[in-house]
Order: structure tokens, then C-alpha cells, then sequence
């Protein structure tokens, strides 16, 4: 039960952050909050690339706990420019979202197609 959560939760994030990697690198502008927060436009645009890694680092078993502390790490840095913009509730919420690579970093990669497979066969 708890792999099939994983596995969705693996899935979900990854997607996401791929999503968001190529909206941020596309139109840096909308993220409003690094503006704010003073981060360097050349910061801005690293952010989403590192976001986008961290999400292709979260689908294989090798690189999964790499992806999940990038994750962990963007959501702090996104964390730290609400607080300095002292947007409560944006950070509250990125603070949520941060709980999502925090418990994949501890489940751990769950058993691959090929292993179940293996296991039929």
C-alpha cells in the first residue's frame, strides 16, 4: 500500500516540478516572489532548472534520494524569499508542499516494474 502511494507521490511530484521547471524558464517573470525577495534575475532562472532536475532525478532508483534533497532544498529556498517578502500564507503553503518530498525522502524508492516482474516470472 504505502509503495502505491509512493510510486503516485514520485509521479505527481515529479510532473509538477517539470511543469513548473519549464514556466519558470519560459516566463521568469512569474515568479513573483523571487523578484520580491531581491533573488538575481541569472538565480531566477536557475531555480526552475534545478527544480526540473530534481524532478528527472526523482524517477530513477539511483538518483532518488539526490532528487528528493534538491526538492527538499528548492522548497526551502522558495520558503526563505516568502518569509523575507513576509508572505504568511505563501509560505505556509510552500511549507505544506515541502512536507510531500520529506516523506518520499523517507519511504524510499519503491520496488521497480521489473523487480515485480520478476517476481511473477
Amino acid at each position: 500500500m504505502i509503495k502505491t502511494v509512493v510510486a503516485l507521490l514520485i509521479l505527481f511530484s515529479s510532473l509538477a516540478s517539470i511543469y513548473y521547471a519549464f514556466g519558470g524558464i519560459i516566463k521568469p517573470e512569474t515568479a513573483l516572489v523571487y523578484n520580491k525577495a531581491n533573488v538575481p534575475r541569472s538565480g531566477i532562472q536557475l531555480l526552475p532548472l534545478f527544480l526540473g532536475i530534481s524532478g528527472l532525478f526523482l524517477l530513477f532508483p539511483q538518483t532518488f534520494k539526490i532528487g528528493a534533497g534538491m526538492l527538499i532544498t528548492h522548497s526551502l529556498i522558495t520558503i526563505i524569499c516568502f518569509v523575507i517578502v513576509k508572505d504568511w500564507i505563501g509560505g505556509f503553503m510552500e511549507f505544506i508542499f515541502l512536507q510531500i518530498p520529506v516523506f518520499l525522502f523517507w519511504a524510499g524508492y519503491p520496488l521497480s516494474v521489473l523487480e515485480r516482474l520478476k517476481g511473477i516470472f
